[in-house]
């Protein structure tokens, strides 16, 4: 058995190369960090989850709601509302939160985001995700010795991708409070699952609170996100140059002296070069707002044999926690055993991938939809349907693939996305460049309310099927642009 004088030392260049590479050890309070993530995203899906069916129908309907806006405007607004909590959790933490990370975790990040996630914006999300990674800044390699006393090679590429991975699965066991939510809405009323997300969000500021002292507090020294916009904007009217923005560029041209220098510069081009990667990322909360939405919709057009339409949608996160462990435990390791290197961009190309079938499925089943009776291409909407209370004779579990190929593909690309962008951006812009990752998030759901007015029958087959078109057309883009990444 190794000696334990190992532990800690600094890995030579040979045993870098010829002994097994493996994450490190995460200390508690990235697991307290992922749990509060945890608690947030219970209440984000479990109120998220009810919007259609409460803005969709009537209390009289099939499905009960509570203001019976239809389908396609009932889409709209609860994207609106996802746009909403997107753009919030970037402007918040882009602007709110020290540039500059030390190791630890920020208090004021977690409390801050805890309250405003009350009003609908996920300030906890988006402020937990770097300060989680940022507890490994150390290049260097490091030995330790194993369960079965071999020695391995901590690495600090694969320990902030299992941060990532357990942050993402943590996060995706908190969404099954949908499961919670739903069914009391069914049996209970809207107004009790509302109060039991209240609860979450009020239970995330006290461990927050309490947790205090687990917590580095660094101290706040403003964003660079306003000082980076002007820079953007003087290369803008350079000619979309960033030599442009240099300082004696602007004083040779303008005569002007700004409020940065080359190696701000020259960090700000790190992060663009960086935040490249997130270019395909619209497209695929295209496709997730679909499935977060119009899902459910559809699912309330099938026989569900007393499941509440919206419960369905709560496999997603089952399949997610399933999936993750397998992948990261699994999957992972087996391939880096064998030297086959599975990259970032190999990853979310994959993902890509996968989460255009799962569109493509779900055109299937709408058109499975629209050729079953008794309304065919109008379902609830024909006399046969009795008044809206008969759906299309097709069961509801035909839908339940849908949930698990997109749980699939988001373990592929999800938490690739965020690893990616912390690890390849400047040191001094890795907030910035998550609170951006996590804003394409908003973007998506924009293009996803342009799409809305198809959000009606009999034009959801054309919806399903544009959007697994454009998933597919942007994995295969992605796959070419980032090939040598």
């Amino acid at each position: 058995m190794s000696s334990p004088t190992l532990q800690g030392r600094i890995a030579t260049e040979d045993e870098i190369r010829s002994l097994q590479h493996v994450p490190a050890h995460l200390p508690k309070r990235v697991w307290l960090a992922a749990t509060i993530g945890m608690a947030e995203r219970f209440a984000y899906y479990g109120t998220q989850t009810l919007f259609q069916n409460y803005l969709q129908n009537k209390p009289t309907d099939l499905v009960p709601g509570a203001m019976g806006l239809g389908k396609s405007t009932a889409t709209t607004v609860n994207l609106a509302f996802t746009v909403i909590y997107a753009v919030g959790s970037t402007v918040l933490f882009a602007t709110s939160f020290p540039s500059e990370m030390k190791t630890g975790i920020s208090t004021p990040g977690f409390v801050v985001g805890a309250i405003l996630i009350a009003l609908g914006l996920g300030g906890v999300q988006a402020s937990i995700q770097p300060f989680i990674a940022d507890q490994y800044t150390e290049s260097d390699m490091r030995i330790r010795t194993n369960k079965q006393g071999q020695k391995v090679v901590e690495d600090r590429e694969l320990t902030i991708q299992y941060i990532y991975n357990v942050y993402y699965w943590m996060v995706n066991v908190g969404s099954l409070g949908s499961v919670a939510t739903t069914l009391m809405e069914k049996y209970i009323g809207f107004w009790s699952a509302y109060l039991l997300d209240l609860c979450a969000v009020a239970l995330c500021v006290l461990v927050v609170q309490v947790a205090r002292p687990k917590f580095v507090h660094p101290p706040i020294q403003g964003s660079k996100l306003p000082l980076a916009a002007r820079c953007l904007w003087c290369a803008a009217k350079g000619g979309f140059k960033l030599d442009a923005a240099l300082p004696e560029k602007q004083l040779e041209v303008h005569g002007r002296v700004v409020p940065w220098d080359e190696e701000f510069i020259a960090e700000l081009r790190g992060a663009l070069s960086a935040f490249k990667i997130c270019i395909g990322w619209p497209i695929f909360w295209v496709c997730m707002g679909e499935g977060s939405q119009v899902s459910i919709s559809q699912a309330g057009q099938m026989e569900t044999h007393g499941i509440p339409n919206d419960l369905i949608k709560s496999a997603n996160p089952v399949a997610y926690v399933l999936f993750g462990v397998i992948v990261q435990k699994q999957l992972y390791p087996f391939l880096q055993k064998r030297k086959i290197v599975f990259s970032p961009v190999n990853r979310i190309t994959l993902g890509f991938a996968i989460m255009a079938i799962a569109m493509a499925y779900s055109a299937v089943v709408q058109n499975a939809i629209y050729q079953a009776g008794p309304c065919y291409s109008r379902p609830l909407a024909c006399d046969a349907s009795q008044g809206g209370q008969i759906p299309n004779h097709v069961h509801v579990l035909l839908q339940l693939p849908t949930f698990v190929i997109i749980a699939i593909a988001e373990v592929f690309c999800w938490p690739t996305g965020s690893e990616y962008t912390y690890s390849h951006a400047p040191k001094s812009m890795k907030s910035i460049l998550q609170a951006c990752y996590i804003g394409t998030a908003g973007l998506g759901y924009l293009l996803g309310m342009a799409l809305s007015p198809l959000a009606k029958d009999p034009l959801l087959v054309v919806l399903w099927s544009l959007v697994a078109g454009m998933m597919f057309l942007t994995a295969c883009a992605f796959r070419v642009a980032f090939r040598k990444y």
